[in-house]
């Protein structure tokens, strides 16, 4: 953690969240260098993997002084101690606490260890997400230097969203969670967890013609992409089937 408890946000557009209110790091290069210091936050980074995400492995003659002058205007916002010269690399020093990326993953990793309080799990998970604001990365996310972390990101994001659903059906809320739940697969349609959650939420909801229905839309939309919906289905669709007889 920095000396001013600034908070770095990458789950969205790249900012800090200092004491005073959110700040802007600059430019997009600016936003590149902090990114990839984000990415190996606590190690070395080597000035060299700077040069590619920043020039794309073609930096100019004054390539050295502006990375400096980079560093320095990043150093103004986070501390002097944030970022560290050793050995021709760049280090992002900060506590778990001082990237939203890492206080997420931590708060995740938690609800996933109370799976069986599903209250503290619920709390846990929602608390999570609630550090979301967009693609993390924003407008950086698909650029070589961050798609796979993006990608590794977006799908804890999932995870995490999976876990909340899970809670909140072990404390019966099943008719609220619907709404949620149809958004949640018509954003991620191949997510097949989340079709199950709706179809139980429904089922248990005495929606049971509803949850058959959405039994039909997952075995047509896997269809479309040559997937086989499979004994999972197919079982779920005969216990509602009974459960109304």
């Amino acid at each position: 953690m920095t000396e001013r408890n600034n908070m770095i946000r990458v789950l969205g557009p790249i900012d800090v969240l200092t004491p005073e209110g959110c700040v802007g790091v600059g430019g997009r290069q600016s936003r590149v260098l902090l990114g990839v210091l984000v990415i190996g936050v606590g190690h070395a980074v080597p000035m060299a993997q700077l040069d590619e995400a920043l020039w794309a492995g073609s930096p100019p003659d004054s390539a050295e002084n502006t990375l400096q002058s980079y560093v320095s205007h990043l150093r103004q916002i986070l501390g002097a101690e944030a970022i560290l010269l050793t050995d021709h690399s760049y280090e992002l020093r900060v506590g778990v606490d001082g990237v939203d990326a890492l206080v997420f993953e931590s708060l995740l990793t938690q609800a996933d260890q109370m799976r069986n309080e599903p209250e503290t799990c619920r709390q846990l998970a929602r608390e999570a997400l609630s550090l979301w604001r967009g693609r993390p990365f924003g407008d950086l996310a698909d650029d070589e230097a961050f798609r796979l972390e993006t990608y590794r990101l977006e799908e804890l994001r999932l995870a995490a969203m999976e876990l909340s659903f899970h809670a909140d059906l072990a404390l019966g809320h099943h008719n609220l969670l619907v709404a949620e739940l149809e958004a949640a697969v018509e954003e991620h349609p191949y997510r097949e967890q989340l079709w199950y959650y709706l179809i139980a939420a429904l089922a248990e909801s005495n929606r049971r013609v509803e949850a058959l229905r959405q039994c039909a839309r997952l075995r047509h939309v896997l269809g479309e992409v040559g997937l086989d919906a499979g004994d999972t289905l197919a079982a779920l669709e005969q216990r509602i089937i009974g459960s109304g007889a």
